[in-house]
């Protein structure tokens, strides 16, 4: 039985989340992390990571928070050697790096992924193989009006992809954020040359485009031997 804390389980995915891990088999949610402590309830609610580590017997931290906890969070987690599925956003190339040394040193391991769904990852590698054969490229990602970071952390990954694969620098390639009333996740990512253009679109409609991928995540984390960024590392 897997056990696990999940970090913001009172927001919309959390929320969503718990409701979702019910119905797996062999895991079980055993605490959450919230602004308000609540340890009275069916599921205990702790506002302080130090007294989960101290109070709570659990295997794999899940958060779905804010950058700035869910960086203090995943740096404290790991310090104890626990596994870490991060699905929020906001972390940069040296906050990962960072943590990626924090759990080489403390023997912690984890997957930090600007998005779950399997759409994604493959308009990713999509994006990779059209590389090969064009040089201009245009990201666009919509999302909904509360989404906090603004280019999306998986908008970023796309680019940063991309500009690996050309050997060239990250700003010279230009995301687009829309941020409307309506929208949920959509990421397009436009190829051209003179002669033609390609179209690329990813789009979330619902929470549970996600759902898999944090599943998976959840259940082969522990199989990792390091802190590793994009859900493409646990996929055969």
């Amino acid at each position: 039985m897997k056990r696990i804390v999940l970090g913001g389980l009172e927001g919309q995915m959390g929320s969503f989340l718990a409701e979702a891990l019910k119905s797996e088999e062999g895991i079980e949610l055993v605490a959450g992390i919230s602004e308000l402590e609540k340890l009275d309830g069916e599921i205990p609610i702790y506002n302080d990571i130090d007294k989960v580590l101290r109070e709570v017997e659990f295997d794999v931290y899940v958060d779905f928070t804010v950058y700035t906890f869910a960086k203090k969070a995943s740096e404290k987690m790991l310090k104890a050697g626990k596994a870490i599925v991060i699905g929020t956003t906001g972390f940069n190339k040296e906050d990962v790096d960072y943590l990626k040394e924090v759990a080489k040193q403390y023997g912690g391991k984890g997957v930090i992924a600007p998005n779950f769904s399997i759409g994604a990852i493959l308009i990713n590698k999509f994006t990779e193989i059209c590389s090969r054969y064009f040089k201009s490229f245009e990201i666009v990602e919509y999302h909904h009006v509360n989404k906090k970071d603004q280019p999306s952390g998986t908008a970023t990954y796309i680019a940063n992809t991309l500009d690996c694969a050309l050997k060239r620098e990250l700003e010279t390639t230009h995301i687009h954020s829309i941020r409307m009333p309506g929208v949920l996740a959509k990421h397009q990512v436009l190829v051209s040359d003179e002669f033609q253009i390609l179209e690329l679109i990813h789009q979330s409609n619902t929470r549970h485009s996600f759902e898999a991928g944090i599943i998976l995540a959840i259940r082969k984390v522990e199989e990792l031997q390091e802190l590793v960024y994009g859900l493409q590392h646990l996929i055969d």
